[in-house]
């Protein structure tokens, strides 16, 4: 292991280092491939290729015999998941938050320098050492959501080559707390992210397998809910769930990321533009398609379906933006206790009891006091229907300047403060992860790469972003944001706006940066 594996030698010793080093390169060979498969159907899409229902896994989705595995006791109350950085503070807030399930994130929410992940790895540790297995109180079960299997660990270098951060982060996370976490009654779980396909899936379960021999876990203990934040995974969730049907306890729907990722896949059709975020909800057809898919597919299955969250920010006095906040939650938690969902996502401590409460009315109605509400039954049917998975001509609104601007606005000052070190910002009302930079400039580029008439006139241009982007500096830097943080934002946010074939994450690029950077200075103002 190279020697600039420093925050990984603070978690694990010798034998650990060795270990982790063995898991990297017994995993390796099927990552890579994973990888550039990803990169050929993207291809293949852009040459005119659709998604579609995979032929060769008909039969894992006729076959009525199987069903995931049961979850454990802890695992079995859900109606809200608070999903924050894990950072010290936010898991003293999410200790008291009133919430089911902690999801003390890895990947958007925290910055990854060697420093954060090491104090990280060392707050999951302190939760689980004082978690228990008894679902009755009310204190959170933990679960730890790790970095995507497309990003790598450049602190971490295995015969020359950087390891991979799903294996880093899983592999620390159960060296460290997996043994704890079971003998307090509870056990190690995880939230898979960015999941495309069922050989993904089950590249994940092997990955946990060998680490669970190797760090003499029983195989088969850390149990696992599924992130639907892709178009491609929409198509194969039966199969990813077989896949993973030892561990799987949960589906849950990355709205977000889910637009992102339709934003890759179908940005360069005409046919496939979409106007402002504000301008559509999730009762529109793709997103309600999406949904529906996913409920359907956990209900035949046997798994709970976990709603996404909104991103609305809970500060502030309650005055009416606080009222009106409130009341937009509890209509997108009511439509999706009504739809089949489980439970649901939260961003922010202060906004656990209202997420939670539309889940309990439905409940409490139905005379059913706890999830999960559906058991198994392979009778439900789950179509998947391609033409309605893409289908964005019927949304409302249109492309605007002001949806351009708040585009720029939020995703210069986003990698602005992400490069300072902050993973999560309240902008403009909003609680932002670099999901939001992702989201934002593919929409951007699309604009731009159709040269997309706004409806006030003006058409998407370089010269038009250029001025924009002029005006959003000026405003940084009479926040105070450290100049050339700002600069290298400008560059990464401008040159995947303008270029030719966008890259399909931002976030490998912005690591590039941060590893350059080195550790943020402390108190280094990002200028929010």
């Amino acid at each position: 292991m190279n020697s600039t594996a420093s925050y990984v030698t603070h978690l694990l010793d010798e034998e650990g280092l060795a270990a982790l080093d063995a898991l990297e390169r017994a995993t390796r060979g099927e990552r890579d491939a994973l990888v550039q498969a990803r990169k050929e159907l993207s291809r293949r899409v852009r040459e005119g290729a659709e998604l579609a229902p995979l032929v060769e896994t008909r039969a894992v989705r006729e076959d009525t015999t199987w069903t995931a595995a049961a979850p454990p006791a802890d695992l079995t109350h859900r109606l809200v998941e608070l999903a924050t950085p894990a950072t010290a503070e936010a898991a003293k807030a999410a200790m008291a938050a009133g919430t089911d399930v902690w999801v003390a994130d890895l990947e958007d929410m925290l910055v990854p320098t060697p420093a954060r992940l090491l104090a990280a790895h060392q707050v999951i540790e302190e939760v689980a050492a004082t978690r228990t297995g008894d679902p009755a109180p009310r204190v959170p079960t933990l679960m730890v959501r790790p970095r995507g299997l497309h990003l790598p660990e450049a602190h971490v270098v295995v015969d020359g080559v950087r390891a991979s951060a799903s294996v880093v982060d899983v592999f620390c996370f159960l060296a460290r707390s997996g043994r704890r976490l079971l003998d307090n009654g509870s056990g190690p779980y995880l939230y898979l992210p960015k999941v495309e396909s069922w050989q993904e899936a089950r590249w994940w379960d092997d990955l946990l397998a060998r680490a669970e021999t190797a760090l003499d876990l029983p195989v088969g203990s850390t149990k696992v809910s599924v992130l639907v934040e892709t178009v491609q995974a929409a198509y194969q969730l039966e199969e990813i769930v077989h896949a993973l049907r030892e561990r799987v306890t949960g589906l849950t729907a990355g709205r977000w990321d889910y637009v992102f990722s339709y934003l890759r896949t179908y940005g360069h059709r005409a046919e496939c533009l979409l106007p402002d975020l504000d301008g559509f909800t999730m009762n529109t057809r793709f997103l309600r398609t999406y949904t529906e898919v996913i409920v359907r597919t956990c209900h035949r299955r046997g798994v709970q379906a976990l709603g996404g969250p909104v991103s609305l920010s809970a500060s502030g006095p309650f005055d009416e933006s606080v009222s009106m906040t409130h009341a937009r939650i509890t209509r997108d938690k009511s439509r999706e206790a009504s739809q089949g969902f489980d439970g649901a996502w939260a961003l922010h401590p202060a906004l656990v009891s209202v997420v939670r409460a539309p889940f309990e009315a439905r409940d409490e109605g139905l005379g059913e006091p706890s999830t999960p509400r559906h058991p198994a039954d392979t009778s439900v049917e789950v179509a998947v229907d391609p033409v309605a998975l893409r289908d964005v001509q019927t949304l409302a609104g249109s492309a605007t300047l002001t949806g351009m601007r708040t585009a720029l606005r939020s995703s210069l000052a986003y990698l602005t403060g992400w490069l300072a070190g902050e993973g999560t910002a309240v902008i403009a009302g909003h609680i932002e992860d670099f999901g939001t930079v992702e989201l934002a400039r593919m929409q951007l580029w699309q604009w731009m790469a159709h040269g997309e008439r706004f409806a006030e006139g003006p058409t998407m241009s370089t010269r038009l972003l250029d001025r924009m982007l002029e005006d959003e500096i000026a405003l940084l830097r009479r926040r105070g944001a450290r100049e050339d943080l700002l600069q290298h934002a400008v560059s990464l946010l401008r040159e995947a706006v303008v270029a030719p074939e966008p890259p399909a994450f931002l976030s490998v690029l912005a690591y590039e940066v941060l590893v350059g950077l080195g550790e943020p200075e402390a108190g280094a103002s990002p200028a929010a």
